[in-house]
C-alpha cells in the first residue's frame, strides 16, 4: 500500500465493512473534513453518516496518520437525537481498533467528542468527531500518487472592485 490517498480510502472501506452489517442504511465515505452550516445541511440529508477525513500525517521520528471520522445523525420524531449518534460512535470505535494495514505498528489514541452547537441543534442534527491515530512503521508510506502534469495556471482574483489576472506558464 502506498500513498496517503490510498490509505485513507482503505480506512473508509474497512469502516464500511465493519459498520454496514450493523447499520445497512449508513452513509460511509471519505470527506475533506471542512464543514460549513450549509455543507452540514447537505450532508444531513444523507444521515446517519460516517464521513472520514485524513487530517494529519507526520514523517519524522514517529510516523503517524491522524483521521477524524465525523458521525452525523439527524433524529426522526421517534429517535432521541443524542442517543442515536452515541450508539453509532459506540459501534465505530471497535471497528477503528480493528483497522488493519501492513504498514501500521499500532493504533494509539481514539478520542471522541460531541460537537454540540446551537446551529446544529436548530437543524436537529448532532455531530461527533472521532479522532484516531495510527503509528506507522518507519518510512511505511514510500510513494505518493502522481500529479497530473499541467502546462499553465490561469486565474482571476477580485479585491474590492479591482480584478487581477494571473497566468503562469510552467514551461517558462
Amino acid at each position: 500500500m502506498s500513498g496517503y490517498l490510498t490509505i485513507r480510502d482503505a480506512a473508509v472501506e474497512q469502516i464500511k465493512a465493519g459498520i454496514l452489517p450493523l447499520y445497512p442504511k449508513m452513509t460511509i465515505e471519505a470527506h475533506p473534513g471542512l464543514f460549513t452550516a450549509e455543507s452540514i445541511k447537505r450532508d444531513a440529508q444523507r444521515t446517519p453518516a460516517i464521513l472520514t477525513s485524513l487530517v494529519k500525517f507526520t514523517d519524522g521520528a514517529q510516523n503517524s496518520i491522524t483521521f477524524v471520522s465525523w458521525v452525523l445523525y439527524r433524529a426522526s420524531s421517534a429517535d432521541k437525537l443524542y442517543d442515536g449518534a452515541l450508539k453509532i460512535v459506540s459501534a465505530l470505535i471497535p471497528v477503528i481498533r480493528k483497522v488493519d494495514f501492513d504498514l501500521v505498528i499500532k493504533d494509539t489514541n481514539i478520542e471522541s467528542e460531541c460537537l454540540f452547537s446551537g446551529t446544529l441543534d436548530a437543524m436537529n442534527i448532532t455531530m461527533w468527531a472521532v479522532k484516531w491515530e495510527l503509528v506507522l512503521k518507519d518510512h511505511a508510506v514510500k510513494d505518493t500518487e502522481p500529479f497530473d502534469e499541467f502546462e499553465y495556471f490561469e486565474g482571476t482574483m477580485e479585491v474590492g472592485t479591482i480584478e487581477i489576472d494571473d497566468h503562469t506558464n510552467m514551461e517558462d
